[in-house]
Order: structure tokens, then C-alpha cells, then sequence
């Protein structure tokens, strides 16, 4: 099966089985539409399940339009899951002019987000990602994303977090690539972000052989 396909498919077909006596993995997926509406949740999950041959429980806590105060608020219902995994992604709301959240509040969100998941679940694995540019109008209303990005590199270093860094592989595209892709300036078209997204978050979760998996599927 080609990687595109897996990106389109609508079902599970030939997921791994997991034993009788282990436990799907939950993976919880904090973040903005680029989580909840971005097309990459299922293939991620479709994907862990393949390579790492158990069963994936992928949990979808993004909301279109969220910022990390909104992250902030539904931390028991995370807690209450009890994910083995956290994704977080809130950068590119937080960045955004009409929603008043300055770097150092957004800062200090992220910090609460991952030291109430640790002291809830002291073995989480948390992850920290960048997410896509923009542009055009929706780019003129995040001037400073950039630095919003940079923060999450410097959070995960200074909590202790994993790092996922999808910025600087979109940043490898050309202007046009990036506006095929991203026609609305925001959100990619599924198939662009399952590309970018599953290989390098299955990696980060997974290890290597989930990337070899991921892309040569």
C-alpha cells in the first residue's frame, strides 16, 4: 500500500492485533484545528499500530480555533483518559493577534499543560510540536509565529519534553509547494499534512523502524 493511500484510507484493515494481556497504547493529541481538523490523526494511528504491532487508542482533544488556555482547562478530562502519550500543539493560535495570548502567557500555559500531566501520570511521554507556516491574511495575523515556535523548542528543553519539529520540514518546500498545500494559508489539504505529520511523530513515538515503516508503506 502506498503512503497517499494509507493517508486516504477510511479504515483499519490489517491492524496488528494487540495480545490479550497488553494494553492499547492511548495516545492523546492536544491542540488547535491543525490537530482536530488536519486529516492525520487516523493514519498516525493506523501507522503505530503497524509498526509497533499493538493496538493504538488515539485520543482527539484539538478544537478548531483553541489556544493554550483552552488546553489548560481540559486537563482533567486528559488526566481522566489516562494517555500514555501527549501531543501538544498550540502555537499557531497562541501566535494569533485577535487572540491576545502574549509569548510569556503562552509560555507559562505550556508549562502548567506538561507539569499537571507529570504530577497527574508521572510516566507520561510528553511531546511538544511545531506545526505548519502561514500566510497571507492568515499569516498578516501572526507576525511573530516564528518565535512562538522557537518557545516550544526551548520548553521542551527546559522541561524535559520531546521535540517534534514539522516547522522546518514544511520550511523545505518552495513558496509554491507551500501554497498548493496550504491553499487557505492555515490548513493543509489532509494528504500534504498526513505526509509531513505521520512520519515524523510515529518517529518521535515508535523509534526509526516507524519512520521506515511509515514511509515506505
Amino acid at each position: 500500500m502506498t503512503f497517499l493511500a494509507c493517508c486516504l484510507a477510511t479504515d483499519g484493515g490489517g491492524l496488528a492485533e494487540a495480545s490479550a494481556e497488553q494494553k492499547p497504547m492511548r495516545v492523546a493529541a492536544l491542540g488547535t484545528s491543525l490537530t482536530h481538523s488536519g486529516g492525520w490523526l487516523t493514519p498516525l494511528e493506523r501507522h503505530l499500530a503497524r509498526c509497533l504491532q499493538r493496538s493504538i487508542n488515539l485520543l482527539d482533544f484539538g478544537r478548531d480555533g483553541a489556544t493554550s488556555e483552552w488546553g489548560v482547562a481540559i486537563l482533567d478530562e486528559v488526566i481522566l483518559a489516562q494517555p500514555d502519550i501527549v501531543l501538544i500543539e498550540f502555537a499557531v493560535n497562541d501566535a494569533a493577534l485577535f487572540k491576545g495570548m502574549s509569548l510569556k502567557q503562552s509560555r507559562g500555559n505550556v508549562r502548567n499543560i506538561v507539569r499537571t500531566l507529570r504530577a497527574a501520570q508521572p510516566h507520561v511521554k510528553i511531546f511538544l510540536m511545531t506545526m505548519n507556516p502561514s500566510s497571507g491574511l492568515r499569516g498578516s495575523i501572526r507576525p511573530r509565529l516564528n518565535a512562538y515556535y522557537d518557545d516550544y523548542k526551548l520548553l521542551a528543553d527546559e522541561l524535559g519534553t520531546g521535540y517534534i519539529d514539522n516547522f522546518s520540514a514544511w520550511n523545505t518546500l518552495t513558496k509554491q509547494e507551500l501554497r498548493e498545500r496550504i491553499p487557505d494559508g492555515l490548513h493543509p489539504i489532509p494528504e500534504s499534512a498526513c505526509r509531513i505529520l505521520v512520519p515524523a511523530i510515529a518517529g518521535a513515538i515508535g523509534g526509526t523502524e516507524c519512520v521506515a515503516t511509515t514511509m515506505n508503506e
